[in-house]
């Protein structure tokens, strides 16, 4: 694989990120002198991002990817399917581009255990792979006893959860589908930090617009751990002109925290909840999304160091237990939300600061983007914006922010232009890290 230009950097990671980080300034030598192993645990957005970044930087550098899974489901885009605009198949994609296009060694194996001065990760069935960077990113796990009677083995069962996008957000569709006319579907919303802020509003939202056709009469009850949350305004302008939001007889009711809307407690039999002021309520379908923490292999591995989530260096994003480890996504306690977008931004930051390591440059001062986009319906979208610029401060985690959300409008050529703004993205945000 040919060097790349610098041209190409300018396309890949921007003028002023390659200015920034001298990503141009590496001569052929010290490319030789950075052929070194980087081994990547987890395979989802923040690795595949890295990866192929990685490649991108330095054509020399042996990049292995340790990954359990021989494919990946994407979550950004799984609500619709509940509502039958997209499919399972769509979402899925391989690694097949990242093996034979980036040259990237993909091993389908659990990794298990660091060895932080031996430089190597032992994996399940291949034995122990040594690194001379290491990137982790497998993800967040879910934390199920903040609410009694749930469980994961419930989640796999009849109470799936569905925020990991798989074969619970197939069970979830059905039971949704089968619903008796004027049942009642109840989600339950956890505490942030969570992976995509929106996510629980857009799917009552699409589930309300399918049931306003199939089952006119059914309710969907949010029971929420918070007190507000991600373009609220935006979600309930659109209940209140298509479901009655706030009115009696509504198709979507919202109990925020305050109000007892904590669910505590799961009576999987009767299919009831417990609420934190007491209040017991019998749905058709129970969907609790469990709150997170940082996944498994990073906690067994003392990466979180005691914490729920992964503190980290913010101009670099490595580790506080080894320079040589780096984290990604959403198990870092950044001061970002839990975005496949920011894990993607992260991804790069990493990849522009180990090609500088390795040519021996001071790595350069990393500006990251969230552009989230969500929608209340097919024609109807939503954007935000927020920019996180390193200050290597302690207060602020290392970033100041800046947000900017769209505003409210009743045009609908705006609302369906911001909706298909939110699809082309989803399309065109997985070909960027998986063709």
């Amino acid at each position: 694989m040919s060097q790349i230009t610098r041209r190409d950097l300018i396309k890949i990671f921007g003028a002023s990120a390659v200015a920034t980080s001298g990503l141009l300034g590496a001569s052929k030598e010290a490319y030789a002198k950075s052929s070194a192993h980087i081994v990547i645990v987890g395979g989802g957005i923040g690795g595949a991002s890295f990866a192929k970044y990685m490649r991108l930087a330095n054509a020399d550098v042996k990049i292995t990817m340790i990954e359990p899974h021989p494919q990946y489901t994407f979550c950004p885009g799984s609500n619709e399917i509940l509502s039958g605009h997209e499919t399972l198949e769509n979402l899925t994609v391989n690694y097949n581009t990242l093996k034979s296009r980036f040259n990237v060694d993909v091993i389908q194996d659990v990794a298990t255990e660091i060895n932080y001065e031996g430089h190597q990760v032992n994996t399940l069935h291949n034995g122990k792979i040594s690194y001379d960077k290491l990137v982790v990113s497998p993800g967040p796990d879910f934390d199920f006893h903040f609410v009694d009677g749930y469980s994961a083995e419930l989640a796999e069962g009849d109470f799936p959860h569905a925020w990991k996008a798989g074969p619970q957000t197939a069970k979830l569709k059905q039971q949704i589908d089968s619903m008796p006319q004027g049942g009642v579907l109840l989600i339950s919303s956890p505490r942030m930090p969570y992976r995509c802020p929106p996510a629980p509003y857009e799917r009552a939202s699409f589930v309300a617009n399918m049931l306003k056709e199939t089952n006119p009469t059914a309710k969907i009850l949010i029971l929420d751990s918070k007190d507000n949350y991600v373009f609220q305004n935006h979600f309930e302008h659109y209940w209140k002109q298509n479901h009655q939001f706030g009115q009696e007889g509504s198709r979507i009711e919202w109990i925020p925290a305050k109000k007892g809307g904590v669910v505590t407690k799961l009576d999987a039999t009767n299919k009831i909840v417990t609420t934190t002021s007491g209040e017991q309520i019998k749905a058709d379908v129970i969907n609790i999304i469990p709150e997170e923490k940082a996944g498994r292999f990073a906690i067994e591995n003392g990466l979180a160091l005691g914490s729920n989530w992964v503190p980290y260096e913010p101009k670099t994003f490595a580790s506080k237990v080894h320079p040589d480890v780096y984290v990604i996504g959403d198990m870092v306690d950044a001061p970002m939300p839990k975005t496949g977008y920011v894990a993607s931004n992260q991804a790069k930051v990493v990849a522009a600061a180990i090609n500088d390591l390795l040519a021996g440059r001071e790595p350069g001062t990393p500006f990251i983007t969230n552009n989230c986009v969500a929608m209340a319906a097919e024609d109807y979208g939503m954007t935000i914006t927020a920019t996180f610029r390193y200050t290597g401060g302690i207060k602020d985690k290392g970033f100041s922010t800046q947000v900017r959300t769209s505003a409210i409008t009743d045009n609908p050529y705006t609302n369906r232009i911001r909706a298909e703004v939110a699809k082309n993205w989803q399309r065109t945000f997985r070909k960027d890290m998986f063709s």
